[in-house]
């Protein structure tokens, strides 16, 4: 039976090291700083995010909606290092330590609290970096002593130049090219909570009393008791120009042309293509570095195009985004509506600013004796399990910088499969920000905002169409009907409502508050 993963070997990473960069756009948000003290505080994220960015790095990096990837894998690679450089001295002082026993230096019980006394300077000094790298460099920016977030990041020999450009480039959302790995298109935008399509008749509005002729329609067959209305003539139009209108009308009356008051910031009106990339290596069952950084095109041509309108509240912490699609088939115009949230950052993450702005004596005398209490635990859990597991098996003289391409299973009769074409998914199936995001919402209002540009949005979507048809001679009557249906069904009876069930009526599947789901309703 072939196996379900396919090894192949890494391009080796580049010893160049990147300089002090400028932060990029969202860098120093306070999403960005609360994922990177994340990489500190819980070293199961740690690993999730050098496995999306560093280790996966022929993937596609999902969109960063409010916050900049790059700062986060530097922290992560910066807290793999410190722990990697407590283990190398413990066991350099180890094998030391054993060398002078064997030599007679040192007696069995000298070595043995020498051994111990390591263990715990080790451990404590560890603790103290990774405080001082909290309290310091990932403080929120308030004064206070601390220096503050400034979406500056360590430097560390992975992090290349190429590295940083293919983050940055990639987790753009600005109008490129999108490339999903899963079932869900809108990868990095968390939640669906609203969701709904419709579908109407381009047909040319009844002609007024004060119409010209021109343009007008042909006149109704006489002779009948309802004729048809005399109508004009719908005026051609194309997905793009529609798409192009609607995003310039939402721009102009969300922001630029709305009082400063009433102006919706962190808004962002994008088109972007949204394709897969999984592709079929053809005469290719083992591929190469040189393989895996080809650029090779969706065979099923499967690309759709959508309008992303993007609002990042609450320092970037609460994102919503409405998906908007049109399509025109069989002179239809088909419209589609996906509305994604993405939730807060764990709760868990923000300890980084509950921490003490300055260590003195006292904090680390509770340092010293809390990494003596909890040493042996660290020591079994860490040294044993992750030093051997996850640092020595994939250091292997026959298994470095091996990276593994996941393979669909083999359930032919012969295990056929081990002889077939590589298939390489390098479309994203997750961004480190989905990682981090909370299962409910910290503070009430956070969720009602999300309730809130949803449907200011939603709302004002459906005005800016309706306009763009009424320019176009397209008859509005059912239009109007299935708008106020839409909006109708938008009611706290049938969207966004709390229960055990975490759905509505729709059965569409919702977002969890702290007391129960966030459901979404259905046209």
């Amino acid at each position: 039976m072939a196996s379900d993963f396919l090894t192949v070997p890494a391009p080796s990473p580049e010893p160049d090291r990147p300089s002090a960069a400028r932060p990029a756009a969202d860098a120093t948000s306070n999403a960005t700083r609360l994922l990177c003290a994340g990489t500190y505080l819980d070293p199961v994220y740690r690993a999730g995010v050098i496995r999306e960015l560093l280790t996966h790095r022929y993937r596609v990096v999902a969109p960063s909606y409010g916050y900049d990837a790059v700062p986060v894998l530097a922290h992560a690679l910066a807290a793999r290092r410190l722990q990697r450089l407590r283990l190398a001295v413990f066991a350099a002082g180890a094998a030391v330590t054993s060398v002078l026993v064997i030599t007679g230096a040192l007696s069995g019980w000298t070595a043995l609290l020498a051994v111990l006394w390591l263990l715990w300077v080790t451990a404590f000094l560890r603790r103290v970096v990774t405080l001082q790298t909290l309290t310091r460099r990932l403080a929120p920016p308030t004064g206070g002593g601390r220096r503050g977030f400034d979406g500056s990041y360590p430097e560390h020999p992975e992090l290349t130049p190429e590295l940083v450009d293919k983050i940055r480039r990639e987790q753009s959302s600005d109008g490129t090219v999108i490339r999903y790995g899963g079932y869900k298109p809108f990868v990095g935008a968390g939640t669906q909570v609203r969701r709904w399509s419709n579908a109407e008749l381009l047909i040319g509005a009844p002609l007024g009393v004060f119409d010209g002729r021109p343009g007008a329609g042909p006149p109704a067959a006489p002779g009948t008791a309802g004729q048809e209305p005399k109508r004009k003539e719908v005026v051609p139009f194309t997905v793009e120009e529609l798409s192009a209108y609607v995003a310039d009308r939402l721009t102009a009356r969300l922001q630029a042309q709305a009082r400063p008051t009433q102006r919706i910031e962190g808004l962002a009106v994008e088109r972007s293509v949204f394709t897969t990339a999984v592709t079929t290596l053809r005469g290719v069952a083992e591929p190469t570095p040189e393989q895996l950084d080809g650029d090779w095109q969706d065979v099923h041509d499967t690309g759709r195009g959508y309008l992303c309108v993007r609002v990042g509240s609450w320092d970037q912490e609460l994102v919503t985004t409405a998906f908007v699609g049109f399509d025109l088939k069989g002179n239809t115009l088909h419209t589609e509506f996906y509305s994604y949230v993405l939730a807060p950052v764990r709760a868990s993450f923000r300890l980084v600013d509950r921490l003490p702005a300055a260590l003195d004596e006292r904090l680390l005398l509770k340092l010293a004796w809390h990494t003596l209490r909890g040493t042996p635990h660290s020591a079994v859990r860490s040294a044993a399990a992750r030093a051997a597991g996850a640092r020595v098996l994939p250091r292997l003289p026959w298994a470095k910088e091996k990276i593994r391409l996941p393979q669909p299973a083999d359930t032919s009769e012969f295990g056929l499969g081990r002889y077939a074409d590589a298939l390489l998914n390098r479309g994203a199936v997750t961004s480190v920000r989905e990682m981090a995001t909370s299962p409910h919402f910290h503070v009430f209002f956070q969720e009602t905002d999300t309730i809130k540009y949803t449907q200011i949005v939603e709302r004002q979507f459906l005005h800016v169409v309706r306009d763009f048809l009424y320019e176009h001679n397209v008859d509005l009557t059912e239009h109007e009907a299935r708008q106020t249906n839409i909006l109708n069904n938008y009611g706290h009876n049938n969207s966004f409502v709390h229960g055990d069930n975490n759905t509505t009526n729709s059965g569409t599947q919702s977002f969890g508050g702290p007391n129960g789901g966030q459901g979404a309703g259905s046209a």
